[in-house]
C-alpha cells in the first residue's frame, strides 16, 4: 500500500524506491496492483472501524469506560483510513455504519465530505475523557490511539482544507500533550536507543 507514498505529502521510505520505479517515471498501468491494494485495505480497515464502533457498547460485562476507550481508538483508525483514501483520490465513498460486503457500492462522497467525516471521528476523539494525551515509552499501552495523535491527523487534515489557523491551533495542542521533535541526528532516530 505505501509503494506509491513516496509520491505524495505523506512520505514514507518503507520500501525500495526501485519499487515504484514505474510510478516514479509515470509508466504505471491498470496491471499494477498498489492504487487497488491500497482501495481494499483501507476499506477492510473501516469496516472493521465501523463495527467496533456500531457493537463495542453491546459488548456484556465490558465496562463503560472500556467501551467508550475502544469506540474513541476506532473512530481515530477509520479517520486515519480516510484521511490516506482522500489524499489519494480525492473523494470517496463515505460508509460510517457496519455494511455487509455486498453493500459496498455507493458512489463517491466529495472531498470535503470525508474531510467533515474525519474532523468529527477526530473531534470525538479528543473530547472522550477516556483517551490520554499520550503514552509514555515503556508504556504496555504505547502506540495506541491518543489525544496527541488526534490532534496531530486532525491538524493534517486542516491543512488540506486550507484552514490554516485551525491547523496551527491543533499543532500547538500536540505539544501541550507533551509530545517534542526529536533533536538528534537523523540517522540515530532509528538506533534502540531511541525506540518510542
Amino acid at each position: 500500500v505505501y509503494l506509491f507514498a513516496a509520491l505524495d505529502p505523506t512520505v514514507s521510505a518503507r520500501n525500495n524506491w526501485s519499487s515504484t520505479l514505474h510510478l516514479l517515471n509515470g509508466n504505471a498501468t491498470p496491471s499494477n496492483t498498489e492504487f487497488s491494494r491500497a482501495w481494499k485495505q483501507h476499506y477492510e480497515g473501516i469496516s472493521r472501524a465501523n463495527d467496533v464502533i456500531d457493537n463495542v457498547g453491546n459488548v456484556p460485562g465490558m465496562s463503560q469506560e472500556l467501551s467508550a476507550q475502544y469506540m474513541a481508538e476506532a473512530k481515530f483508525l477509520r479517520a486515519y483510513f480516510y484521511y490516506r483514501l482522500n489524499c489519494l483520490y480525492r473523494g470517496v465513498p463515505l460508509y460510517l455504519t457496519t455494511t455487509p460486503v455486498s453493500e459496498f457500492n455507493k458512489p463517491r462522497n466529495t472531498e470535503a465530505e470525508v474531510w467533515e467525516a474525519i474532523i468529527n471521528d477526530l473531534t470525538d476523539v479528543i473530547n472522550e475523557p477516556n483517551i490520554p494525551g499520550r503514552y509514555v515509552a515503556g508504556d504496555p499501552n504505547y502506540g495506541r490511539a491518543t489525544k496527541g495523535a488526534a490532534y496531530a491527523l486532525r491538524g493534517k487534515t486542516y491543512l488540506w482544507m486550507n484552514e490554516y489557523k485551525l491547523a496551527e491551533q491543533d499543532f500547538k495542542e500536540v505539544l501541550k500533550m507533551g509530545y517534542s521533535l526529536f533533536e538528534g541526528g537523523y540517522k540515530e532516530l532509528f538506533k534502540d536507543a531511541n525506540e518510542q
